[in-house]
């Protein structure tokens, strides 16, 4: 007989193959169920979840509900109600339509469903369990359907190993029960864990729940967008350029009600923005598109999050256009700025955890022994030559410079950004808030490592409305921000207090700076990098900032504490810190012109220019 390698997998394999495309953590469970919750014209969804999501989804809503036959149907695979036909697939208008939610979710957890039609005077219920014939019994309850999901992955101790912490996971959940807030201003949405009522936003306008979502005084800097084009309704909300966040926050996109993450869309955002951003800050928005759905394809990902334009370049310009004209309705002039060469100089880490400093065009590397051998306050030499300028050069100092702990050593501020100080061999010029962020970042990470961090207490202390995933957040973060010299309150209804902060904090920022925390990368572990990442905008924050004026014994003290430093010549994020104008570049700029065909040009990118 012929030796069989190919066979028909059993079905509880095959649908646990399945779940595993749908559901992939409790966030995607509730997810799914309150998606099926509008579609069946709900106005009302409540979501409870124990243990998030791990023990119990409880999801409530007041929709059309089932009849005794729908019930028996919809936990089998590619059972569903929003589609009949191929054609049927080519214009969904439903946020389901795949019919394979419930059968994954009674694959991998037991289930229960309880429903009633207002038009039936009794309702039923369905109780399943994985490998067991699923019964329905009569049920007296309200119209609509509750939707209870206990022990999650139960049966698949593989899958539930690999979930994250309880924090975490509900964090999650909160983050999409946010995006639902803002996809559906018409329904109200509950949100509770087993301790209390996190989340329950009333329906109104999409102004007003972003303003209890994320706070009123950020709501008020909204910018209204309204547009038509090509068969597009844009409409929403962008922020104001000075709510430009340093991290991709507060960014939502909706295509017919459905939550979307789509990298041109976003770039058409960012282009609009062009040249009224800082570098590395980002607009925040919440844009609602409408457009026949025969015109994009939803059924490209399995958790429905990506979708196809017919015409990518069409829903791109549309949207670069909606966003330029609300910014230009609002006298927002672009500023034409000169692009700066991007810093040649970043700090990379080995296997083991060592900083390098690398040249990004030239791949060269800063020998080792300059990083991690020098005495504090040394600098390692290395020359740099961005494209357009003259020759600069790094600190090449091996020890502190003589002239800082001279008092008549001559230092001056230009243009309230950089200070300059002049030595034998020419001019050196430091950034003053990159100088600083420097100092603050090695300052915060030794507070952090020897946990010795000096909070200072504020006068009265500042409670702080946080939106769900934000005080999840919290407590993920709660020992490192305690490390370094915040002392948070838990409320008692819910939210913080925050009553210390770290002592370099400017005041008044105390609680833009904390919720900037709050949207930077995870931070497991005191080895992470990302944990760099947080102390690097702590710095950033925290710093000096351009513009603003030193007196001289305040640019002599900062210049001091840079040279302490242990990497004093290049931020946390990669920019240089001081260079050096050496006396023979600053000659050569004023060399006399060459005489016209006589073969010696001029130096690269100056030119004489008269008063």
């Amino acid at each position: 007989m012929e030796e069989q390698h190919i066979w028909i997998l059993p079905d509880l394999i095959a649908s646990q193959i399945a779940a595993g495309e749908v559901v992939q953590r409790p966030e995607s469970v509730v997810k799914e169920l309150v998606e099926n919750a509008l579609d069946a014209g709900a106005d009302t969804v409540a979501v409870t979840v124990h243990g998030a999501g791990k023990r119990l989804i409880h999801v409530v809503d007041n929709g059309s509900g089932m009849s005794r036959a729908d019930l028996a149907l919809c936990i089998r695979r590619h059972a569903t109600s929003k589609i009949r036909t191929l054609e049927d697939l080519y214009r969904i208008r439903t946020l389901g339509f795949r019919g394979e939610a419930l059968a994954s979710i009674a694959a991998v957890a037991q289930l229960e469903i309880r429903t009633r039609r207002a038009d039936a005077p009794v309702g039923w219920r369905l109780l399943s369990e994985p490998e067991t014939e699923p019964r329905i019994e009569p049920y007296a309850g309200e119209v609509g359907t509750q939707v209870l999901v206990r022990n999650l992955f139960y049966n698949v101790p593989a899958r539930r190993k690999f979930l994250r912490s309880e924090l975490t996971e509900f964090r999650l959940i909160a983050d999409t029960m946010t995006r639902f807030v803002l996809g559906h201003p018409l329904v109200r949405f509950l949100l509770s864990d087993e301790h209390s009522l996190i989340l329950d936003v009333a329906p109104g306008r999409l102004e007003e729940r972003f303003a209890t979502l994320f706070g009123s005084e950020l709501a008020e800097r909204l910018l209204p967008v309204n547009a038509d084009y090509e068969g597009f309704r844009i409409w929403g909300f962008v922020g104001h350029p000075e709510c430009a966040r340093p991290v991709r926050t507060h960014q939502f996109f909706f295509l017919n009600g459905r939550w979307i993450s789509h990298r041109g869309l976003s770039h058409a955002v960012y282009t609009a923005y062009e040249h009224l951003l800082e570098s590395g800050t980002y607009p925040l928005f919440v844009l609602h598109l409408e457009v026949d759905p025969e015109r994009v394809d939803v059924n490209v990902h399995p958790q429905k999050h990506e979708v196809k334009f017919e015409d990518e370049r069409q829903a791109f310009s549309a949207v670069l256009q909606a966003v330029r004209e609300t910014l230009g309705r609002h006298h927002l002039a672009l500023t034409v700025s000169l692009q700066a060469a991007a810093p040649p100089l970043v700090v990379e880490r080995t296997e083991e955890g060592q900083p390098l400093l690398v040249n990004r065009l030239t791949g060269e590397l800063v020998a080792p022994q300059h990083i991690e051998g020098r005495p504090r306050g040394a600098f390692p030499t290395g020359r740099v030559h961005p494209r357009g300028t003259a020759s600069v050069q790094l600190l090449p100092q091996p020890q502190i410079s003589p002239e800082l702990t001279e008092p008549s050593y001559r230092c001056w501020q230009v243009h309230n950004t950089y200070i300059f100080w002049e030595t034998a061999e020419g001019v050196r010029i430091v950034d003053q808030h990159v100088a600083h962020e420097r100092i603050l970042y090695e300052r915060f990470r030794r507070a952090w490592e020897e946990k010795r961090a000096v909070p200072q207490r504020l006068l009265l202390p500042l409670p702080l409305p946080l939106e769900p995933a934000q005080l999840a957040r919290v407590e993920e973060l709660w020992e490192f921000l305690h490390g370094l010299g915040f002392e948070l309150q838990r409320l008692p209804h819910g939210g913080v207090e925050l009553a210390a902060v770290p002592a370099d904090l400017p005041a008044g920022q105390e609680e833009e700076i904390l919720r900037e925390l709050l949207a930077v990368g995870d931070a497991e572990t005191a080895e992470s990098p990302k944990l760099d990442r947080l102390i690097a905008t702590l710095a950033c924050r925290a710093a000096i900032k351009a513009g603003q004026t030193l007196s001289e014994q305040e640019m002599k003290a900062l210049l001091q504490e840079l040279q302490q430093c242990f990497l004093p010549y290049v931020c946390p994020h990669g920019r240089p810190v001081v260079v050096e104008l050496h006396r023979r570049d600053l000659d050569r700029l004023f060399e006399r012109p060459p005489v016209p065909g006589a073969g010696v040009e001029p130096a690269r990118g100056v030119r004489p220019t008269g008063f």
